[in-house]
């Protein structure tokens, strides 16, 4: 019997929560499209809570280290010698690598979900950037194949590792979470958020580019509420009193909203009329995902990654004065909206965690 053990402890970043959520949803779409004979194994952390998998070919197993001892340990190649001989394969770069021989029978996959270390490391920090940089040049070393979920990551990775290393584009797809929670309607009013809003999860930070959108507003008086979210973008730069950036005239046209858990998030993104994206980074496009396959919408600054997966169900405005005039453009011709909605929908349907998992299913059968 072949199985796939998936590594079910992210890298410990901002991701790491909806990351989880991904590899819970990765591993049941693993088992509905699992050849004759396959499984899956699902691998966590001591102490972690198991998730609710439903199927049979899931076996769940714990390491016998705590999450937060991961990364340091997994810098270590022979703690990697309990994989050998398996297929494995991690959606973030957190996973235990060594040198191997060519017949001991193992096969390993990471995905190497975006490129914010290498092009702003300042977002995430220089400890953290220069984290994910050694697990993922641990990764192109070691690994057998890296995939990443757009052709704009693969390029980054082989301008820094070379034009010839051999990378697979592998899309994925929003969290369960991330689609339209039964309660969202209670969620959102929990949140104080209006029924006719935009939504972003855009920072006070020079990368963040919050001033953006209140230029926009500043601008047009008739534009909707925007709520913006919190905690689901990285702000290292940016402190908790994230209304501070906000003048005194946009209080009731800026609603900042905590999420408190994915759900909170899902609710928020599926309820909007558009998504804006005026940042210079993205990380792995998950609210990109989660807002596409409610039909919202995406204005975005043009980042490559953002434009990869958004494609024509969005609109691109590379500067602060071209995106608040698209911003007023949208909303004073509802057809635009209603039209990109439609686009929206019809894109959303590349992303699925069944078509994810045919295709590292095929990917490790080629190997």
């Amino acid at each position: 019997m072949t199985t796939i053990t998936l590594i079910a402890e992210p890298f410990p970043d901002w991701e790491a929560t909806v990351n989880t959520a991904a590899s819970r949803d990765l591993a049941q779409a693993l088992a509905d499209t699992a050849p004759r004979s396959c499984s899956v194994r699902y691998l966590l952390a001591r102490g972690a809570n198991s998730p609710e998998l439903s199927s049979p070919l899931i076996r769940t197993e714990h390491l016998p280290f705590r999450a937060s001892l991961l990364p340091l340990m997994w810098q270590n190649g022979t703690t990697a010698r309990p994989l050998d001989g398996e297929f494995v394969h991690s959606l973030t770069p957190l996973v235990p690598l060594r040198s191997r021989g060519e017949d001991d029978g193992s096969q390993t996959s990471v995905t190497i979900s975006h490129s914010i270390a290498w092009d702003s490391p300042a977002v995430l920090g220089s400890a953290q950037a220069r984290l994910y940089r050694a697990f993922t040049k641990r990764a192109v070393k070691h690994a057998d194949v890296i995939l990443t979920p757009t052709h704009a990551t693969a390029r980054v990775l082989q301008d820094h590792y070379g034009s010839d290393l051999p990378v697979q584009v592998f899309p994925l797809a929003p969290p369960t979470e991330y689609l339209r929670p039964d309660d969202a309607l209670a969620r959102r009013t929990a949140l104080g958020i209006p029924d006719h809003y935009a939504v972003t999860t855009a920072t006070a930070s020079e990368h963040g580019r919050l001033s953006w959108i209140i230029d926009a507003l500043l601008a047009d008086p008739k534009l909707p509420t925007v709520v913006v979210l919190t905690g689901v973008d990285p702000a290292l730069d940016v402190g908790p009193e994230a209304t501070t950036a906000i003048p005194a005239e946009l209080q009731g046209r800026i609603i900042v909203a905590t999420p408190r858990d994915l759900g909170d998030v899902g609710a928020a993104l599926t309820g909007a009329s558009l998504l804006l994206q005026p940042q210079d980074f993205l990380g792995t496009g998950y609210t990109l995902l989660g807002a596409l396959s409610a039909a919202v919408p995406v204005l975005h600054s043009g980042h490559p990654a953002a434009e990869e997966i958004v494609l024509d169900a969005g609109v691109m405005a590379p500067g602060a004065g071209e995106f608040a005039a698209e911003f007023s453009r949208l909303f004073r011709d509802p057809n635009s909206l209603s039209y990109l909605a439609v686009l929206a929908r019809d894109r959303s349907r590349s992303y699925s965690w069944r078509g994810t998992a045919w295709h590292l299913w095929e990917t490790h059968a080629n190997l």
